[in-house]
């Protein structure tokens, strides 16, 4: 099953980032892209952190979780969430709750095809090398050339013929961080 577009996916935290509800489009997803040890109780309970691995998009969102909590006023983040055959661009709206709560609501926006990229698939054998790849937009970091997409990066290090693909290290690049502080600055008017 591929979700349609504009699908949203909802979830819940109480103030200390605990997640206290996932709604069942969001365990779909999880299922869907091979993460089926994501279920209600694997995931209700716990701190949103642990499934945030990489400091640089922790930092982020808890800069995000402080702006909504001090004014409470709603942040629109656009992300990718592909996989190794399509491209998902998305957006995640985290808004204010009561009692310091949070909802965040992510919904897709428009699904692509695109030739299978092997660095995403998660069974694929790592090599001891790393990629370093913005968290939001997916695109990855090849000096001197700088910020890349995907197809790019895969075409300059060939691993459309590659076995092992390096490990991916995530980041917020350059541009993402300054879109998401922008917003901040200077949020959209409530609706």
């Amino acid at each position: 099953m591929v979700a349609p577009a504009n699908t949203t996916f909802r979830y819940r935290l109480d103030s200390d980032d605990v997640i206290v509800w996932v709604d069942r489009w969001w365990l779909a997803f999880a299922r869907e892209n091979g993460a089926k040890h994501l279920d209600h109780d694997s995931v209700v309970g716990h701190d949103i952190w642990q499934f945030i691995g990489d400091p640089p998009t922790q930092g982020l969102y808890r800069e995000i979780h402080q702006f909504i909590r001090e004014t409470a006023g709603p942040v629109t983040v656009p992300f990718r969430c592909d996989s190794p055959s399509l491209k998902r661009y998305m957006q995640v709206k985290i808004s204010a709750e009561d009692e310091g709560g949070l909802l965040y609501e992510s919904t897709l926006l428009r699904v692509e095809p695109q030739q299978s990229v092997r660095l995403l698939e998660s069974d694929r054998g790592r090599s001891d090398a790393f990629l370093t790849m913005c968290s939001c937009c997916k695109r990855s970091l090849l000096e001197p050339a700088g910020w890349l997409d995907l197809r790019s990066i895969s075409l300059r290090l060939r691993l459309f013929d590659e076995q092992r693909v390096p490990e991916i290290r995530y980041t917020v690049c350059p541009e993402c961080k300054a879109a998401a502080d922008a917003q901040r600055k200077h949020p959209p008017a409530l609706s």
